[in-house]
């Protein structure tokens, strides 16, 4: 790049101003005001002209006091109109817009100026004392002394690079810049239209603090100024945190913090001018994405691991089952007769010692003054079965001695002990032993386990990712993994290394670890030197660089079983909480934290030739995973007390319990959402498919399991659509009650959902655009020849020659046209 350098006169410094040349395929996309109801061509108007004219008619204009201004030249592409080569069209399109900038040192403010249009990428912060000011045809540089902060802002090919750095090797924090715009295009989940007036969303956003790393799928966010958006990707998002504030409007300030246990003491952002058009932002991003060496295609996972295209076109489903024995495996009135028999006295013996007991002794005391088993007594008695039946001390050979096969093999120590034989030994003591009181145990549990695997499969759901609550319902039914294997299903169970809890005091399995002293040695400190507390306040956070030999104890046990599991789901990993570890003993940071955690994801995928996925899916374990549950909607139930909490409100999610063991009502009740949640969370006008617009073709993005397709009151058909023109499998949570409940409109939906799907997963997403002004219209197109049209809304809407009905979306693709509504029952939409 030649450099050309004007020197301007000012009181206080000398500069120059620079012009950076770049290219981009015009794609009739970019939103502009249309307040038509017809026709395939419309856009979305989405925002006023909130830039400032250059009254010199000229970019760049006068540099005033204390201004620093430069022209570079390049040779960037020339805007198209159309036509010329589809391939050079879509590299155009990837490539920000040429600008000239002019940045005030003193106050840090920043300007960038594109056809005679000024666009305030940064607002001025507090004035500080500047020195070293520099400018060259390598662009400007400056350090703020107080602050000991110096910076350098860098004409590149396409983009303005600007570089934060720390002078010191103590604790520091940089707060810079400051942005306000009428309508910013952030990554929340899959991606927001934040129009910064809308009382919903300032309200949502006033006084939060959103870390990077964690609130955004993906590290950059585009301020929204006229026909232009002002790009901003930050290099490096650790320990940066975006601040809102919504007087009068909607406006951020971004926080970097240099910790003295970090070694990199730079912090980068570029900053890049495209269109106003959220698809020419994100294809700006894969761009980089793919510089960096960082996109990995699903095609090219599968590469790897052929079983990465069972997820193609299923639909995800958490299979729920809590208990090792069911009240349909179990003659009552023998059980009743059998109360004062060696074996029955022997299973009453673990009473003050089960979670369950108190409430299953006074259950087997009042089976002696009844005829009669109740329902409720049934299901008592299989919960407190369960725990004893999972006990490593149940067995006992003077109490059960008789043994079968399965028996003989776990006694006569063929095989490494484990808590899976265990089981399998608990269970066949019991059946084997009391035959006329317990089926045989291959039956046990089937209706809820492989009848109705069975049954899904018949309805035509011929792909699916079953996800257990704990690998432990595979070792309670085997028979499960088997016919899920058989059946061409992906079963995965739930993991997570994120908490730990004290040993002997575990509230969840996946909190108790093998080596006891990870308790002492190998959690997160915080900078107040006290450990810091695990999810829920219970336990503590383990330290993810700690952690990988529990990984491999825990995982070996598992897989050692035979039992075919083919997927993986690892919690919070891919989430974005990472941590700073002050211990002393093994000070570890963000990038030490989030690396391991990607190393043991890595790990279970490698070894085991797991389908692997994780909560969150946010874009830094995009080339690691395969799935991720959390970005099509995050969790927000933790922001309200009504939704949390308070279990008088209509909006209560739900205990996270099932009396008969099947789904909690966490996840099974249905609820509405009120505002600004709704706004926010499920208004559709506001989504932008950002995430799609990146990672389309490289990771599968469903819901948090809080919100599955079918949890939100009234919005069951507009949130079907939305999955079939955003690409998203449906979430849904299964036991045999659900199934009834919901299998009709499952299978309905898995018809139109999964054809379309299977075209459109391995396709880059390489359109997007708002048809109509209020953004219920929405168009998505898949490479060359598949397309999708939603209307949100209640009216019709006509493209082309074809009318849409509300809450419907058209499906174009080769050999395929047709418009789906989605038909529900009354009570489930």
């Amino acid at each position: 790049m030649r450099l050309r350098k004007r020197i301007i006169t000012g009181l206080c410094l000398f500069g120059a101003c620079v012009l950076v040349n770049v290219g981009c395929g015009a794609r009739g996309t970019a939103p502009v005001e249309d307040g038509s109801r017809d026709g395939a061509g419309g856009v979305l108007g989405v925002e006023g002209d909130r830039g400032m004219e250059d009254p010199s008619g000229t970019a760049g204009g006068a540099a005033g006091q204390g201004i620093l201004s430069g022209e570079a030249l390049g040779t960037g592409l020339a805007r198209e109109s159309g036509g010329g080569n589809a391939d050079s069209k879509e590299d155009a399109w990837a490539r920000g817009l040429e600008f000239d900038y002019e940045v005030n040192p003193e106050d840090f403010s920043l300007t960038l100026y594109v056809d005679g249009q000024a666009l305030p990428a940064a607002g001025a912060s507090d004035e500080r004392r500047t020195e070293r000011v520099k400018t060259g045809e390598d662009g400007v540089s400056w350090r703020y002394p107080e602050e000991k902060i110096r910076v350098a802002v860098k004409p590149e090919e396409d983009y303005l690079s600007v570089e934060i750095g720390a002078e010191t090797e103590e604790d520091q924090a940089f707060r810079w810049p400051e942005i306000s715009a009428g309508l910013y295009y952030i990554p929340l989940g899959e991606g927001k239209r934040v129009v910064s007036d809308q009382e919903e969303w300032k309200l949502f956003l006033d006084g939060q603090e959103l870390a990077v790393n964690e609130a955004l799928s993906m590290p950059f966010w585009a301020s929204v100024y006229g026909d232009y958006a002002v790009l901003f990707i930050m290099e490096h998002p650790y320990r940066t945190s975006l601040n809102f504030s919504a007087g009068p409007e909607v406006s951020f300030g971004v926080e970097h913090r240099y910790p003295a246990i970090s070694s990199n003491r730079t912090n980068r952002y570029r900053i890049y001018v495209t269109e106003n058009d959220p698809a020419a932002v994100a294809k700006v991003y894969r761009r980089y994405v793919q510089e960096t060496g960082e996109f990995v295609t699903l095609e090219e996972k599968a590469g790897d691991n052929p079983a990465v295209r069972n997820l193609y076109g299923a639909p995800h489903i958490y299979l729920h089952g809590d208990l090792a024995v069911s009240p349909e495996d179990i003659n009552w009135p023998a059980f009743r007769q059998a109360m004062d028999t060696p074996a029955m006295r022997h299973i009453m013996s673990f009473f003050d010692q089960s979670e369950m007991g108190t409430e299953a002794k006074a259950v087997f005391a009042e089976l002696g003054k009844q005829d009669y088993v109740a329902e409720y007594q049934k299901y008592t008695i299989c919960s407190y079965l369960t725990e004893v039946i999972k006990r490593g001390d149940f067995y006992e050979p003077e109490v059960f001695p008789e043994h079968n096969e399965e028996m003989r093999a776990v006694l006569d120590g063929q095989g490494e002990p484990s808590p899976y034989r265990q089981i399998g030994l608990n269970q066949n003591a019991l059946a084997v032993n009391m035959p006329d009181v317990f089926h045989p145990v291959n039956t046990w549990l089937d209706k809820e386990t492989t009848g109705l695997l069975t049954e899904i499969k018949e309805a035509g759901i011929g792909q699916a990712w079953i996800g257990l609550n704990s690998w432990e319902q595979a070792f309670v039914k085997p028979e499960l993994a088997r016919q899920a294997e058989k059946q061409g299903y992906l079963l995965g169970a739930y993991d997570s290394y994120h908490s730990i809890h004290e040993p002997g005091k575990e509230q969840w399995i996946t909190a108790k670890f093998s080596d006891a002293g990870l308790y002492e040695d190998a959690v997160v400190t915080g900078p107040d030197g006290e450990p810091v507390k695990g999810f829920k306040n219970v336990g503590r956070k383990l330290n993810p660089t700690l952690a990988l030999p529990a990984v491999k104890s825990r995982m070996g046990e598992i897989m050692g079983t035979g039992l075919p599991f083919g997927s993986w789901f690892v919690d919070c990993d891919a989430f974005g909480e990472i941590y700073d570890d002050y211990s002393p003993e093994h000070v570890t940071t963000q990038e030490q934290d989030l690396a391991a955690r990607m190393e043991r994801l890595a790990y279970i995928r490698d070894t085991y030739g797991l389908v692997v996925g994780s909560e969150g899916g946010n874009d830094f374990a995009a080339s690691t995973v395969a799935f991720a549950h959390g970005i099509e909607m995050k969790s927000f139930a933790w922001m309200d007390q009504d939704m949390n909490e308070n279990r008088d409100s209509e909006y209560y999610m739900g205990k996270y319990y099932n009396s008969k063991g099947g789904v909690p009502e966490h996840f099974s009740r249905r609820v509405p959402v009120k505002e600004p949640y709704r706004t926010v969370f499920l208004d559709p006008r506001y989504d932008v498919p950002l995430f799609k617009l990146v990672y389309n073709d490289s990771v599968i993005t469903s819901y948090h399991w809080d919100w599955s397709t079918f949890k939100v009151k009234g919005a069951t058909g507009d949130r079907m659509v939305r999955e079939v023109l955003y690409n998203v499998p449906p979430l849904y949570h299964l036991d045999r009650a659900e199934w009834e409940r919901y299998g009709d409109d499952i299978a309905r939906h898995h018809k139109v959902w999964s054809d379309f799907s299977k075209r459109a997963v391995t396709r880059e997403m390489t359109e997007f655009a708002y048809l109509s002004g209020d953004g219920a219209v929405q168009m998505t197109g898949y490479g060359q020849d598949l397309r999708a049209v939603a209307n949100f809304g209640e009216e019709a809407w006509r493209y082309g020659d074809i009318e849409i009905p509300g809450h419907s979306v058209l499906i174009q693709g080769k050999g395929m046209e047709l418009v789906y509504t989605p038909e529900l029952k009354e009570e489930n939409r």
